[in-house]
């Protein structure tokens, strides 16, 4: 039961650095990026100041990816094997 649980909270550790980790990133790109409207480049710097990794989500989809250059490929790996890992380590607090 207690390794069940360590399992869990360094899980969940994890993924909270790696969803700050694109927090950053996201924040970064949106101020280094050249907007074709000078007020999109604030609008986009508070959304994602303002609404965390909701907003990052909500940037990546309609801003980053559309930008073939920029790739996050390794983000969404890491993201399934993190969200695998919670779901192992919440299954092993209750059969551990």
């Amino acid at each position: 039961m207690v390794v069940g649980t360590i399992f869990f909270i360094i899980s969940l550790i994890l993924m909270g650095i790696l969803f700050f980790v694109f927090w950053i990133i996201t924040l970064v790109d949106a101020i280094k990026r050249k907007f074709g409207k000078e007020n999109e480049k604030l609008i986009w710097i508070l959304v994602i100041v303002l609404t965390g990794v909701i907003g990052s989500l909500i940037y990546y989809f309609v801003v980053y990816k559309q930008d073939k250059t920029k790739t996050l490929k390794w983000f969404w790996w890491t993201a399934l094997i993190l969200f695998i890992l919670l779901i192992v380590s919440f299954i092993s607090l209750f059969f551990v």
